[in-house]
């Protein structure tokens, strides 16, 4: 009696039902060396429900390319006590697979998708996502430093990380969640390319708290069924605090409302890189709200330049001879601090 035969054999004598047959060779798109095995899934529901928690799920559609499953792959989603299926006797090799829950309408409500490989017996578990949602198991780490290559929240002075994700509304992290147990997860998000950034905070060079420390930021790609773990590794960034004087000569001096001013624009431009910070079209600031604080920047030297506008004009501004300052790690500068004044002349 072959393998096949003798497994259909047992599980027609089994009171278990729980055991399925692959109806093919299985052999994961071409033979390769190994071991036969069953296969056992095993599903949750993120985060990590179980059947009992979903009651509008009908059943488990299983897919993988190539193999015909005992009834088309569709399976209850709780056999036996078990929240899962074993499906029996794979061919080595690896395989991909989907998974996905079915509601009482016939619409997928939640779906997974992975790949495992056949070397012997094999478990996938698989946690299950709304149907066209997925979200990020986020990571991070610091630079080394004196105490250590990797070092921990305490080692790096981190208290905690303000996160964004595509632009929203910044969320408060613990520090050590993101450096341990696959990282902190990220709100549900549509398929596709999504923006972060994190900063984190501790206490700066003067001994002041709760001040920005590191900076990272970057993007990644969700895909529904399909979480993704991302790590990103911190910079170290300081700041400036800068305001400015407007001089139609050496000898006078103008408020921002005598100059008419409508606005000023900031940029920066990183003399170890050449990067402007602000890009092309500056950071744009009330004329007067100064002092305009800049905390998250890498450490280096920086042009600085300002614009004093009216309208799209230029009617002042230090363009001729910018402005050099100093960015060092971990000096931070507040609202109190004495800022760094720009002297800008009027264009002619």
């Amino acid at each position: 009696m072959n393998a096949r035969i003798l497994t259909a054999f047992l599980c027609l004598t089994a009171a278990s039902t729980g055991c399925i047959i692959v109806d093919g060779d299985g052999d994961g798109g071409g033979y390769q060396q190994g071991y036969e095995g069953d296969v056992t899934f095993l599903w949750t529901f993120a985060p990590n429900g179980r059947c009992a928690d979903v009651p509008d799920v009908k059943n488990i559609q299983i897919a993988i390319p190539g193999e015909s499953l005992h009834n088309n792959g569709v399976y209850a989603c709780n056999t036996a006590g078990v929240d899962g299926i074993v499906l029996h006797d794979f061919a080595p090799g690896n395989y991909p697979y989907t998974v996905r829950a079915i509601g009482y309408d016939g619409n997928t409500l939640f779906e997974g998708r992975g790949t495992f490989k056949v070397n012997g017996d094999v478990r996938v578990n698989i946690d299950l996502t709304p149907n066209g949602m997925s979200y990020a198991l986020v990571s991070w780490a610091f630079p080394p430093n004196t105490y250590s290559n990797n070092p921990s929240c305490s080692q790096a002075g981190v208290s905690y990380i303000k996160a964004q994700i595509d632009g929203g509304e910044w969320v408060t992290l613990n520090c050590a969640d993101g450096m341990s147990n696959g990282g902190v997860e990220t709100p549900w998000l549509a398929d596709g390319t999504h923006t972060i950034q994190m900063i984190a905070y501790g206490r700066d060079r003067a001994g002041r708290d709760n001040l920005p420390l590191y900076n990272t930021y970057g993007t990644f790609v969700t895909s529904a069924g399909s979480p993704r773990s991302e790590s990103y590794r911190f910079f170290e960034v300081g700041g400036m605090s800068l305001r400015w004087e407007l001089w139609d000569s050496s000898t006078t001096r103008r408020s921002c409302s005598e100059a008419g001013l409508t606005g000023m624009l900031i940029n920066l431009k990183n003399m170890n890189t050449g990067e402007w910070i602000y890009g092309d079209a500056g950071d744009s600031q009330s004329c007067s709200g100064a002092p305009i604080l800049y905390q998250y920047l890498k450490p280096g030297r920086y042009e600085v330049h300002i614009r004093g506008m009216k309208g799209s004009t230029i009617v002042y501004s230090n363009d001729d001879l910018p402005d050099v300052l100093t960015v060092n790690a971990f000096e931070q500068k507040t609202a109190s601090d004495v800022s760094y004044t720009v002297a800008l002349v009027r264009e002619y």
